[in-house]
């Protein structure tokens, strides 16, 4: 293994967490070289430090308050309460404007008339044929 590969395992190693081969491996290798040695040694520090400190307690409703806020980033708040505040008849037009706008994209989509005879025919076309429909 080369050093690039050891740093790049060395925490899964320090915290016990690779298979025995890898590990034996990893500790050949920081026989041999002193600064991937080093480097192993400041993460033990680190680790023995950290489990060192005492156990924090999360404050009261940390939990709670917490998942409130992600929610509350999923959801697009500023239309919620815009539809929330309009009236029953300012729902409706809403909802008609919506549903205007998607019979006139369907009807300019598609065009009711058949090709012109003269126009060689796609295999587009063809496709659509027969259900009357030709885009």
């Amino acid at each position: 293994m080369e050093c690039d590969d050891i740093r790049k395992r060395l925490t899964a190693w320090v915290d016990g967490e690779l298979p025995a081969r890898q590990a034996h491996e990893i500790e050949r290798h920081l026989d041999r070289c002193p600064k991937c040695r080093l480097s192993a040694q400041g993460q033990r520090q680190m680790v023995q430090v950290l489990n060192a400190l005492p156990a924090m307690a999360a404050p009261a409703g940390f939990s709670r308050r917490t998942l409130r806020a992600f929610r509350m980033g999923l959801e697009p708040q500023n239309l919620i309460q815009w539809w929330q505040h309009l009236n029953f008849i300012m729902r409706g037009a809403v909802c008609g404007a919506a549903l205007a706008g998607l019979l006139f994209g369907a009807v300019m989509g598609t065009s009711l008339a058949a090709p012109d005879t003269d126009s060689p025919i796609t295999s587009y076309h063809a496709l659509y044929a027969g259900t009357g429909i030709f885009p």
